[in-house]
């Protein structure tokens, strides 16, 4: 599995332990943003054993993301990797996402903080992370602290709280009831495969999503919302 962000020692290891070169190998292109991300999937099968002609097969249904996260999604995966289709969601109810778009950079802060605390009580015992950018860690942490939110960080805690500030480098694999995306232009800037990253970070939540933007959302998502979409704006 995530066969995507394997080097090419890796996939020689795994090769090296298949007696006749059969082996089921699994990935999303569309989330390879490790060290070695792959372009496609002809570049894995390159560094695999070719006994056998390779059977390639790709998932088009989705059953975790609801409907109305995956259409957002699949703005980015048009862009991430334009050559692979967005599954189909299985799940077509569920609220649309909720952007937050704050002008005034002395309302980001509580507007995170009201952001969790409006995903906290619609998931109730369910869990919700705040996904940012590296450089936004400390900042959205403080700010919860400020407003009394008991919440880990994920790179010193792991998820042993109900909230949690989790950088978008290693948000990869998590499932998570509720999200807060915060500055999709600051993870499209800081993250090598920004686009990629993007995606993995708008797939995380299997019921509500909710983006905190800085300013202008990045042109991928600023299309015209789709009926239902809440967009709320603050100032000064």
């Amino acid at each position: 599995d995530e066969a995507q962000d394997l080097s090419p020692m890796q996939l020689a290891m795994i090769s090296r332990r298949s007696l006749n070169g059969s082996m089921t190998v699994v990935g999303d292109i569309a989330q390879s943003t490790g060290a070695w991300a792959h372009a496609d999937w002809d570049e894995i099968l390159s560094l695999l054993p070719d006994r056998r002609p390779a059977r390639r097969e790709q998932l088009t249904v989705g059953y975790r993301i609801p409907g109305p996260n995956m259409a957002l999604a699949a703005r980015v995966l048009a862009r991430s990797a334009p050559d692979l289709l967005p599954p189909r969601s299985v799940r077509q109810d569920g609220r649309e996402p909720i952007f937050h778009r704050v002008d005034d950079p002395l309302r980001f802060g509580p507007t995170v903080v009201e952001s969790v605390r409006d995903e906290v009580d619609a998931v109730e015992s369910g869990n919700v992370a705040v996904i940012c950018p590296g450089s936004r860690v400390e900042e959205c942490s403080a700010a919860l602290t400020a407003a009394g939110i008991d919440h880990g960080v994920a790179i010193e805690q792991g998820l042993n709280h109900q909230v949690t500030v989790v950088p978008v480098g290693i948000v990869k694999g998590l499932e998570l009831d509720a999200t807060v995306v915060v500055d999709p232009a600051g993870i499209l800037a800081e993250e090598a495969q920004g686009m990629r990253a993007l995606y993995v970070a708008l797939t995380r939540a299997t019921k509500l999503l909710t983006v905190v933007h800085p300013g202008e959302l990045p042109d991928v998502l600023a299309d015209e919302p789709a009926d239902g979409q809440q967009v709320i704006a603050f100032s000064g």
